[in-house]
């Protein structure tokens, strides 16, 4: 996959990251989906001294959806359609899929930084649930049940591997609604989530918020409760932590456009990182000190990568492939 060449400016901040080169550090990766290939997924390595590609071994299944890398990029997890319904499977570089969950109703898996630990959420009678397991779907737990009418949605972990930050969405879901920009979400991926059927709760209800209020939430996994991060009802997720894990970034309508913000976990300080007026801008993923993000590219239908610094100056076109959508994150949509 061809991609272009980005200026010796950026190649410099992108540099100092480390990817690639340091264990400690995580690979950047993204999926690609491309309308020539029936927007089937395809997982790739960002190179960012040779701004160079390199497409990834895994022989994920072209239905497969939500599909998350670990850091070293040699496993994904993704939600498909089965038998039992939409579950969560693992896959290494040997091609074997392993199912993970059976019959939970279970979207939008994500790793643990180390690596051992798979968060996601359910759906369940009347709503959703996040849920942690190990890496080979043992030990299934409710880390935050929700009430009847309260919904959960897009866990990911804080950089130490010890919080996961998600959506709460209040008062019911409008769960069909998906955000799409030009024609982004392939046909795969057309999931009406408003039809699934009830899956079986497989553990109890957590300690609810007193008065939950629609946002971005984050929790301790030793914890009990979440902590409202901050409250927004135009939102399209997930929400990541930064590389210091202080703050959030998130995407949501600043009553023009889609953008990227930040924001501190305890909701001060909301900043906006892009500022367009006519282009998308998505699906931020924080890599130490850089900031990466899709924009939506309506002269060659694709989603873009771009990088930027911790203040959103510099941005920057690090991978461009036309009629292909380039996602950092797999997964999101919202209200």
């Amino acid at each position: 996959m061809k991609k272009l060449i980005i200026t010796l400016a950026a190649l410099a901040i992108i540099a100092t990251t480390g990817c690639g080169t340091d264990s400690t550090s995580p690979l950047i990766t993204y999926v690609a989906r491309a309308s020539s290939d029936s927007y089937a997924p395809h997982l790739f390595i960002l190179n960012a001294t040779t701004q160079q590609s390199t497409a990834v071994a895994i022989p994920i299944p072209t239905t497969a959806f939500h599909v998350a890398s670990n850091r070293d990029a040699t496993k994904v997890v993704y939600t498909r359609y089965n038998t039992t319904g939409y579950d969560i499977f693992l896959m290494g570089k040997d091609g074997v899929e392993k199912q993970l969950t059976t019959g939970l109703d279970a979207w939008a898996p994500a790793f643990s930084p180390d690596g051992k630990t798979i968060a996601f959420y359910n759906y369940l009678s009347s709503s959703s649930s996040i849920v942690t397991m190990n890496l080979d779907g043992s030990n299934q737990k409710a880390l935050y049940g929700t009430a009847s009418g309260v919904y959960s949605y897009y866990p990911q972990f804080s950089p130490d591997g010890k919080s996961v930050s998600f959506f709460l969405y209040v008062s019911g879901c409008n769960c069909a609604s998906q955000h799409r920009q030009g024609a982004a979400e392939e046909a795969s991926r057309l999931h009406a989530q408003n039809s699934h059927a009830a899956a079986p709760a497989h553990a109890a209800v957590e300690a609810q918020v007193a008065t939950p209020t629609t946002g971005w939430y984050t929790m301790a996994l030793t914890g009990t409760t979440p902590t409202l991060a901050y409250a927004a009802t135009n939102w399209w997720g997930p929400a990541v932590y930064s590389a210091d894990g202080k703050k959030l970034l998130t995407t949501h309508f600043d009553g023009t456009q889609w953008n990227v913000f930040s924001v501190n976990l305890d909701g001060t300080g909301l900043t906006p990182l892009t500022t367009s007026t006519d282009i998308a801008n998505i699906s931020a993923m924080a890599n130490k000190n850089l900031i990466l993000f899709d924009r939506y590219n309506s002269a060659n239908s694709s989603y873009d990568i771009y990088a930027m610094d911790q203040t959103g100056a510099n941005q920057t076109l690090v991978s461009s492939t036309a009629s292909t959508y380039d996602y950092l994150i797999d997964s999101y949509w919202g209200d």
